[in-house]
């Protein structure tokens, strides 16, 4: 049997040049020219020491949090197995620097790729097996589901590295999805204020506006924006 599967994505993984993202959307990803905008809560809310300590996009289920903009990419190749569906998770993973030393990982200290089902699958077969090997994955994981949970958030993943956002029309025509959750920091919903001021102090908006120009928004968007110095916005959007 054969399924569908593609990878939800925000943030840099969409635009960034590194070349394991780069690679990784070539070989594994059809043309963003294909991307599917998908309706899905999203805030700022990691604070990243690579982005000169401004704060970057974050999956939630915070009630607090409306819907935002993101996109799912199909992947090239149909999965007809739980090892096809691994090796794209991995592929992944890999792109977001998730790999340790010792090898393929699809979890870090700041970050993992959790999987999201088609509810539709429930009584197929072949999604047992999936099931086990993927919790099978995680249970070699030294990790804590609570970690990927702002205070007062609803669960957003399982001890079983399940997803546990709501399905949409938008994904309709596939049978998985995989995506990153990072870790929040600080675990405090972020005012558009707050967001808009460390981009002030830091003088860096590479990540804010490039998420914007690509059509990567959050609801607080236009708050940030007004916030903004008008240095950090000119020529730019």
């Amino acid at each position: 049997m054969e399924f569908k599967g593609g990878a939800i994505i925000i943030g840099s993984l969409f635009w960034g040049n590194e070349p394991k993202r780069v690679k990784w959307r070539k070989l594994y990803l059809e043309s963003a020219e294909n991307k599917i905008p998908l309706k899905i809560r999203i805030r700022y809310g990691r604070e990243s020491s690579s982005r000169s300590n401004t704060y970057t996009m974050i999956l939630t289920n915070h009630p607090k949090t409306e819907f935002g903009n993101a996109y799912i990419l199909r992947f090239k190749e149909t999965l007809k197995n739980a090892k096809n569906l691994e090796s794209q998770a991995f592929a992944m993973a890999s792109a977001e620097g998730l790999w340790k030393k010792s090898g393929p990982s699809l979890n870090k200290s700041w970050g993992t790729v959790g999987l999201l089902i088609n509810p539709k699958l429930e009584k197929n077969k072949t999604l047992e097996i999936i099931k086990e090997r993927w919790a099978k994955i995680y249970k070699d994981y030294n990790w804590s589901k609570s970690d990927y949970q702002l205070e007062n958030e609803p669960e957003i993943i399982d001890e079983n590295g399940f997803l546990k956002i709501d399905w949409t029309n938008e994904m309709d025509e596939f049978d998985f999805l995989i995506a990153t959750l990072t870790v929040p920091k600080p675990k405090l919903l972020l005012t558009e204020k707050n967001i808009a001021e460390r981009i002030n102090e830091t003088g860096y908006n590479e990540y804010f506006l490039k998420n914007y120009e690509n059509g990567i928004r959050t609801f607080q968007d236009e708050e940030i924006i007004k916030n903004l110095n008008k240095k950090s916005i000119t020529n730019n959007l």
